[in-house]
C-alpha cells in the first residue's frame, strides 16, 4: 500500500493532456487563446491582440479591446493536443522478473476548452471572466509494460472560474484582478503485486477538491503602439478527498495540494514609420514549482500513508512574437513566435513515469482574420519538441525500477471564435 500511494505525485497534478507533453513544462496547459498561441505566447501579457484573452492573462490589459461602454467581447476557445511519447528502455525490471520493452504513443489526444469574457460598465470600468484549464495531464501505458507496478493510467483535470475587474487610472495606466475558484479532479491506476496468481491486481485511487486563488495585474501604455505589462496568478490550496480502492475495498485517503504561483511580464510594440506593417513582442514567466518538495498522502481518518520527496525547481519561459499586418489584406493578421520552457524536474532519479517532464521548444504560427466589426476568427498550430534530459531512473525496488528515456513531440492545433454585441 505504501509503496502504491508513494507513486501518487501525480495526484498533485490534473491531467488533460501527455505526461511528459502537456502544453506547458510541469502539468500547465498554456493554450489560452489560439490568437496568442500564434506568437508561443509571447504578449499575451499584454493583450497584444486585443481581446478577451486578458481576464486570465492580465485583466490590467483589458482596456486594449477597445470596448465602449456597454459592449461586451466573448472569446471562445478549443485546442485539440496531440502528443507522440515513446519509451525506449534501456534496462527496466520488476519484481515479477519479467523482461523490459518499450512503449509507444502513451499519451492520448486531449481537447481542451476555454472561454473569456469582457464587459464595460463604463469609460474606467471593465468587468472580466475567464473559464480555463489552466492545469492537467493524462498518461495512458499497456497493462503489461514493465514500469505498471509504478503507475498505468494517470488522469488529472482542473476547471478555473475567475471574474474580475479591470480599472483605468489614467491614460497611461490600467490595473485589474480577480478571484479564482478552481476544482481539481485526479485519477491514478496502477498494478499492486501479489504473492500468487495472477500475481498483480489493480489498484484505483480517485480524489477531488475546490481551492481559492486569485490573480493581478497593471499594464503600461508607454509610448503610441507600445506596452508594458505585469501579472500574477497565485498558488491555489486544494485539499483532495477520495479514496483507494483494491479488490473491491475502499480506503479513504486525502492530500494537500499548492499549484504554483506564476509570475509574468510583457511587452509590445508596433513598429514606426516604413516598418508600421509589423509588430514585436515578448513574453517573461517565472513559476514557482518549488512549492512541490514532497506529496503526502493520508488517511482520512488520521496517519500518513506515504509521503515522497518530488524537489522540483522554479522554471522559466522566455518567448519572442512577432505579427504582420498587410496592408493587401484587410483585417488580416499574420503571426509567428517561439518559446523556451523549462522543465521543474532536477534530475533522472526525480523523473516519474507519471510526470516524465523535459525542457521544451515551442515553435507557432497562425492567422487572424476580422470577418466583421463584431466577429473574429483565429486559428493557429504549435510543434512541440523536447529538449536536453529525458533519462528517467526510477528506482522503486524491489518491485519495480524504471531506466530508459522519452522521447516525442506534440502538435497543438488551436480555433477562436470572437463575438461583440
Amino acid at each position: 500500500m505504501k509503496k502504491i500511494l508513494s507513486l501518487c505525485t501525480a495526484a498533485y497534478a490534473v491531467s488533460l493532456a501527455s505526461p511528459i507533453c502537456t502544453f506547458g513544462a510541469g502539468y500547465q496547459i498554456i493554450e489560452q487563446g489560439a490568437a496568442n498561441m500564434g506568437t508561443a505566447m509571447a504578449g499575451s501579457t499584454v493583450n497584444a491582440n486585443n481581446n478577451a484573452s486578458a481576464a486570465y492573462w492580465n485583466p490590467g490589459a483589458a482596456f486594449y479591446a477597445d470596448l465602449k461602454p456597454g459592449e461586451t467581447l466573448i472569446d471562445a476557445n478549443l485546442s485539440i493536443i496531440v502528443p507522440h511519447l515513446t519509451f525506449t528502455d534501456t534496462g527496466s525490471s520488476n519484481i515479477l522478473g519479467e523482461p523490459g520493452g518499450d512503449v509507444y504513443n502513451c499519451s492520448p489526444i486531449s481537447p481542451v476548452p476555454n472561454l473569456y469574457a469582457l464587459h464595460k460598465f463604463s469609460d474606467d470600468f471593465i468587468g472580466t471572466f475567464s473559464f480555463t484549464a489552466p492545469y492537467g495531464l493524462e498518461a495512458d501505458y499497456p497493462n503489461d509494460w514493465i514500469g505498471r507496478f509504478q503507475s498505468l493510467h494517470s488522469f488529472l483535470f482542473t476547471m478555473d472560474f475567475n471574474p474580475g475587474i479591470s480599472y483605468r487610472v489614467n491614460d497611461w495606466l490600467t490595473i485589474g484582478g480577480g478571484v479564482s475558484a478552481q476544482y481539481m479532479y485526479v485519477k491514478l491506476t496502477q498494478s499492486v503485486p501479489m504473492a500468487a496468481a495472477p500475481y498483480s491486481y489493480r489498484m484505483r485511487l480517485s480524489g477531488d477538491g475546490w481551492g481559492i486563488g486569485g490573480n493581478i495585474g497593471f499594464s503600461i501604455n508607454y509610448a503610441e503602439e507600445g506596452r508594458f505589462g505585469f501579472a500574477w496568478r497565485s498558488s491555489v490550496y486544494q485539499n483532495l478527498d477520495g479514496n483507494a480502492e483494491m479488490m473491491g475495498t475502499l480506503l479513504p485517503i486525502e492530500a494537500e495540494v499548492n499549484t504554483p504561483h506564476t509570475f509574468t511580464v510583457g511587452w509590445y510594440q508596433r513598429l514606426p514609420g516604413k516598418l508600421n506593417q509589423f509588430a514585436v513582442m515578448a513574453e517573461y514567466a517565472y513559476t514557482m514549482w518549488s512549492l512541490f518538495e514532497d506529496l503526502t498522502i493520508k488517511r482520512a481518518e488520521g496517519g500518513v500513508l506515504s509521503s515522497v520527496r518530488e524537489g522540483w525547481k522554479d522554471t522559466s519561459r522566455v518567448a519572442l512574437g512577432f505579427h504582420y499586418y498587410p496592408d493587401f489584406l484587410e483585417g488580416v493578421t499574420f503571426r509567428i513566435g517561439s518559446t523556451f520552457d523549462e522543465t521543474p524536474v532536477r534530475c533522472a532519479e526525480l523523473r516519474t513515469t507519471r510526470i516524465p517532464c523535459v525542457d521544451r521548444v515551442w515553435l507557432s504560427t497562425g492567422i487572424g482574420y476580422q470577418y466583421s466589426e463584431n466577429i473574429t476568427f483565429d486559428i493557429a498550430y504549435m510543434y512541440i519538441f523536447l529538449i536536453g534530459g529525458n533519462q528517467i531512473n526510477m528506482n522503486e525496488a524491489p518491485i519495480s525500477d524504471v531506466q530508459g528515456y522519452y522521447s516525442g513531440h506534440i502538435h497543438v492545433v488551436s480555433t477562436q471564435v470572437s463575438f461583440r454585441f
